[in-house]
């Protein structure tokens, strides 16, 4: 019979083990997944992978559109910033809530004077 601390250290290891079975695995992106993708805009500035699998090509967000988690990426320059003044400011990459915007300035103490925020309240 195991020792007790044997036991404590193999359960873990076994639980650990038989979840890892359930990892989301995405499915394999073959030619005929990919025509079922429907082809990116023209105006298309950049194109970059789908969130999650990433098996469709789509356009990447520009400056001033919202973006999250389940959203295509900020284009090349832009980032992902969180607006200002939020109750529960870690779901806005959940609901994909936050905007796109210049890289901010991290030593500064309010980034970049031309926040995304600040297009997206004004219509702009």
């Amino acid at each position: 019979m195991a020792p007790y601390g044997t036991s404590c250290v193999l359960l873990p290891l076994c639980l650990g083990a038989s979840l890892a079975e359930m990892v989301f695995r995405c499915p394999a992106c073959t030619a005929e997944r990919q025509a079922l993708c429907p082809p990116p805009t023209d105006t298309c500035t950049e194109i970059v992978r789908e969130p999650g699998c990433g098996r469709c090509p789509v356009c990447a967000r520009q400056e001033g559109d919202f973006c999250g988690v389940y959203a295509p990426r900020c284009s090349g320059g832009p980032r992902c910033y969180p607006q200002p003044d939020w109750e529960l400011p870690l779901e806005q990459p959940v609901q994909g809530q936050r905007l796109c915007g210049p890289q901010m300035d991290p030593e500064s103490p309010t980034g970049s004077p031309d926040a995304p925020w600040e297009h997206a309240s004004s219509g702009q």
